[in-house]
C-alpha cells in the first residue's frame, strides 16, 4: 500500500516541544525567555570585553618573569613534586641556569604516561625494572621535555589567542625584544579578560586585594590593577605605562622604593608598607582631601573588590 506524502501545507499542525509556562495574565509564555534575556546580557558583557581586548597586548595578561616557577636540570622527581606543591601549576619551564637559558617545557602529566612494566634506563646506563613509574629518573624526565612555543610580548591578546589556537598550544613562553624570557602565557590568561577569573582545583582562596582599615585608610596589594583602585577608591590616577599600583609607584619614585616611602597622588598619600624583594607588596592609601568633598571611597559600590591577574609591572627591571 502506497502512502501519499503530505505537502507542508497539508501536514497537521504539531505542538512544539518547547516548554511553556502560564503567565500572570493567563496567557502562555516560553520559559526560555528569562534564559534568553540572561544570555543576551552575557553576550553584551562579552562583546564589550572583546572591544577592550583588542587594545591589550600579551605583557598585560601574562605571568611575569618574577612569578614564573621553573626547574633546573638535572630535574628530579622531588623537584617536580615540590614545584607543584608550592605553585599549583601543571607545567614548568626547564632551564640550564636561569630563564634566559631555556631548554623547554615540562608538562607534569607527560611523566606519568610511561607504562609501569616498561624497562627503564637509569642515569648510569644500567637497566632497572623495579623503579616505580611515578618516580622517574632525571634521564627519563629529560625525554619528556618539549620544545618551547615562543610569542613576543608585544603581540596583541587576540593575535596571541589566534596563534595558539592555530598551533594547538595551551602554553607559551613570552620573550622580549632581546630574546629574553619575559613571562609565561596560557590560554586561561588570554580568556580571563574576556570571561572573568577562571578558577580550577589548584587555585587557593584569594585574599581581598583592597581592604578598608578605617575611615581614611585602605590597605592595597601592590599588584592590584590601577583601574580597580580608581573604581574602588576614586583616586585620580593618570594614564601611563603601568598596569598595577606597584607599577605606578615605581614610575613616581623613579627608583626601587623602601618601606616607609610615600608619594601623593591626587588627594591620596600612598605609602609603601611592605616590599617583597624588588616588588611593592602592600600599600596604605590615606585620604588627605577635604571630607566635604565626599571623603574616601566615594565610588565604592559594595561587594568584594575585583581580583586581577598578576600581570602588572610592579617590580624593578631584571
Amino acid at each position: 500500500m502506497s502512502h501519499r506524502r503530505e505537502t507542508p501545507e497539508q501536514q497537521p499542525t504539531r505542538r512544539s516541544r518547547r516548554p511553556w509556562r502560564r503567565s500572570a495574565d493567563g496567557g502562555t509564555a516560553s520559559s526560555r525567555q528569562p534564559l534568553d534575556a540572561e544570555a543576551s546580557e552575557q553576550e553584551r558583557i562579552i562583546t564589550e570585553a572583546l572591544a577592550d581586548l583588542r587594545d591589550m597586548d600579551v605583557r598585560e595578561v601574562m605571568t611575569p618573569r618574577v612569578d614564573v616557577t621553573y626547574l633546573t636540570i638535572p630535574v628530579h622527581a622531588d623537584d617536580i613534586a615540590r614545584a607543584v606543591r608550592t605553585s599549583g601549576h601543571s607545567c614548568f619551564p626547564v632551564v640550564h641556569d636561569d630563564l634566559d637559558d631555556l631548554i623547554g617545557i615540562l608538562f607534569v602529566n607527560d611523566i606519568f604516561r610511561t607504562g609501569r612494566a616498561e624497562t627503564r634506563e637509569s642515569d648510569n646506563g644500567d637497566e632497572s625494572r623495579d623503579r616505580d613509574a611515578t618516580d622517574p629518573s632525571p634521564l627519563e624526565i629529560s625525554r619528556k621535555v618539549r620544545q618551547p612555543y615562543l610569542l613576543p610580548e608585544s603581540l596583541g591578546v587576540l593575535e596571541a589567542l589566534a596563534e595558539m589556537r592555530k598551533h594547538h598550544r595551551a602554553v607559551a613562553v613570552v620573550v622580549d625584544e632581546y630574546g629574553g624570557v619575559a613571562g609565561m602565557l596560557t590560554v586561561k590568561d588570554l580568556l580571563e579578560p574576556l570571561v572573568g577569573d577562571l578558577h580550577d582545583e589548584f587555585d587557593e582562596e584569594e585574599e581581598a586585594l583592597i581592604v578598608r582599615v578605617d575611615n581614611t585608610r585602605w590597605l592595597i596589594d601592590g599588584q592590584t590593577n590601577v583601574d580597580d583602585v580608581r573604581e574602588r577608591l576614586g583616586i585620580e590616577i593618570p594614564d601611563g605605562e603601568y598596569v598595577t599600583l606597584g607599577g605606578l609607584l615605581f614610575e613616581r619614585f623613579g627608583h626601587i622604593p623602601a618601606e616607609g616611602e610615600d608619594v601623593r597622588v591626587g588627594d591620596w598619600d600612598l605609602r609603601v608598607v611592605e616590599m617583597d624583594k624588588r616588588r611593592v607588596a602592600q600599600v596604605v592609601a590615606t585620604y588627605a582631601g577635604d571630607e566635604a568633598d565626599g571623603g574616601p571611597g566615594v565610588r565604592h559600590h559594595g561587594g568584594g573588590p575585583g581580583g586581577p591577574s598578576a600581570n602588572g609591572t610592579g617590580e624593578a627591571a631584571g
